[in-house]
């Protein structure tokens, strides 16, 4: 993914999903980060909460109805087109558990 972000000039988000009945979000882009968002005390700004690398593109993300979980559609291209394609990265799907704290789910 590093070869990506330096020839197109670094990584965008290419995919995002809400929390339900939370101020959190999750973001995930083309060079493989991943990451949860919380609304700041203020409610100006978003703070990354917690940061997850993949490899490959993430294209699509599902939060589970009960906030328990999360999955990732990562490829080896961008879904929208063949604009680059990363020959290390595999199709897959990925879940990850979500562990809110207290203090972010308001």
């Amino acid at each position: 993914s590093s070869g990506i972000n330096a020839e197109y000039g670094g990584s965008w988000i290419s995919a995002v999903a809400g929390l339900k009945n939370t101020e959190c979000f999750i973001s995930g882009s083309n060079g493989g980060n991943v990451k949860i968002w919380a609304c700041a005390v203020n409610y100006r700004s978003m703070e990354c909460i917690k940061s997850i690398e993949v490899m490959g593109t993430v294209n699509s993300i599902v939060v589970a109805a009960d906030n328990s979980c999360f999955a990732l559609g990562v490829g080896q291209e961008h879904k929208m087109g063949r604009w680059w394609s990363n020959k290390d990265a595999r199709n897959k799907i990925l879940l990850y558990p979500i562990a809110l704290e207290d203090e972010v789910d308001r």
